[in-house]
């Protein structure tokens, strides 16, 4: 059963440029919901990034609120709403941000760390576990420099996943990868929204990617304009 996993009420983003306070969303509204692709499409300077970096509770809203699994973390301190964070939301970025000097299964294992825990057996068998479910198992021990760009974000979707965050966000995932990696990549995105009870919200001005997505929202000068299903057929 679908259900929200986010939502946004009324925020707004302003940002001082020079002297000058520029408003860059506005009043966006939106609920995203579990086992759903959404894509948020737009031109460059639209309001995309912004709105992402807001529901990844990176920057806060100038207005309104945010709610992740129905919680308002608005009035909580930086330490706990960055702890949240780690626990609750996945990040996928376009450049895909592994570490050279790391292996695969290190670079996987990295959110691990990051929370403090000491890595056990148990999380480099799920870490193992996913690369196998990713066709990616043969690489467990290869560097980033051996990889494909698809092979490397594939790598980087693994790693957002290794908490098991109900809500993955995606900048551009695809912007840097050819037309092949592209859709494999955006295939993976499809089957892990469709097949999970997580909600994959995705940032793409990429027109291959459309036909992927469960709902389609587009922003343009920092308006959310709509929120459309996309139809079977589509």
């Amino acid at each position: 059963m679908k259900e929200i996993v986010a939502k946004a009420v009324g925020i707004s983003k302003d940002y001082w440029d020079g002297p000058t306070l520029r408003r860059v969303l506005q009043h966006a509204d939106l609920e995203i919901y579990s086992q759903q692709l959404t894509m948020i499409v737009g031109p460059s300077g639209s309001g995309k990034t912004t709105l992402l970096s807001i529901l990844g509770l990176i920057i806060p809203p100038s207005e309104g609120k945010v709610y992740i699994q129905g919680q308002d973390l608005s009035d909580r301190s930086e330490d706990e709403i960055t702890t949240f964070r780690l626990r609750s939301i996945g990040f996928v970025f376009q450049n895909f941000t592994l570490v050279n000097a790391l292996n695969v299964l290190e670079n996987i294992l990295i959110p691990v760390g990051i929370q403090g825990s000491t890595v056990t057996p148990a999380h480099q068998q799920k870490a193992k576990q996913l690369l196998w479910q990713f066709d990616l198992e043969q690489h467990v021990h290869s560097y980033p420099e051996h990889l494909s760009g698809g092979e490397k974000q594939r790598v980087a979707i693994i790693r957002a996943l290794m908490n098991d965050p109900p809500l993955l966000l995606c900048d551009e995932p695809t912007s840097v990868l050819d037309q092949i990696n592209s859709a494999i990549v955006l295939k993976t995105l499809q089957e892990l929204a469709q097949e999970s009870n997580r909600a994959v919200v995705m940032i793409t001005h990429d027109p291959r990617a459309i036909k992927y997505a469960d709902t389609i929202m587009e922003i343009e000068n920092g308006v959310l304009k709509t929120q459309n299903e996309v139809p079977p057929d589509a």
